[in-house]
C-alpha cells in the first residue's frame, strides 16, 4: 500500500512541476526576448549590487536557473528539428506502401518538426533576430509542443 501512496505522490507532483513549466518558461522566454530587444525594460532588481542584498543574487539565481531550462528545451527542440529530415527519408519507402508497419503519431510529430525547421530556416534566411526569436519562443513552448505532439 505504501509503494503504491507514493508513487501516486511523485506522479502527482510531475504533473504539477510540468504544468508550471508549461506556463513559467513561455513567460521567460518572452521577458527575455523583451529585455534582448529592449534593455531599458530590464528588471531594477538585476541592476542592483549583489554586495548590498540577497534579492538581486537570488533574481540572478532565477534567472540563471530558468536560463537554464531555456537552454535545455532548446537543445531538445534543435535535435528533434534536425533531425526530422533524416526520420522522413528513412521511413519514406514505409510511407510509399513498401516495407512495414508506420507508427502515424510518431510520423507526425516529425512532420511537425520539420514544417517548424522549414519556418524557422525561412524566418532566420529572411531576418536572423526574427528566425532567433521565433526559435527561442519554440524552445521555451517545448513541454506544451512535446505533450500535444507525442
Amino acid at each position: 500500500m505504501g509503494m503504491r501512496a507514493e508513487s501516486v505522490v511523485g506522479s502527482v507532483r510531475q504533473t504539477v512541476v510540468r504544468r508550471w513549466l508549461e506556463v513559467v518558461l513561455p513567460l521567460y522566454a518572452v521577458a527575455l526576448i523583451i529585455v534582448w530587444f529592449r534593455a531599458e525594460y530590464t528588471p531594477a532588481v538585476l541592476m542592483e549590487s549583489m554586495s548590498g542584498s540577497v534579492v538581486p543574487a537570488l533574481a540572478w539565481a532565477l534567472v540563471g536557473a530558468l536560463g537554464g531550462l531555456l537552454g535545455l528545451w532548446a537543445l531538445i527542440i534543435a535535435f528533434f528539428l534536425l533531425y526530422s529530415p533524416f526520420y522522413l527519408i528513412g521511413k519514406l519507402p514505409r510511407l510509399l506502401g513498401r516495407g512495414g508497419w508506420v507508427d502515424w503519431h510518431e510520423v507526425r510529430f516529425y512532420l511537425a518538426c520539420f514544417g517548424l525547421l522549414c519556418l524557422l530556416a525561412a524566418l532566420t534566411y529572411w531576418e536572423p533576430p526574427v528566425g532567433l526569436t521565433a526559435f527561442a519562443v519554440a524552445a521555451s513552448c517545448g513541454p506544451v509542443f512535446w505533450r500535444v505532439l507525442v
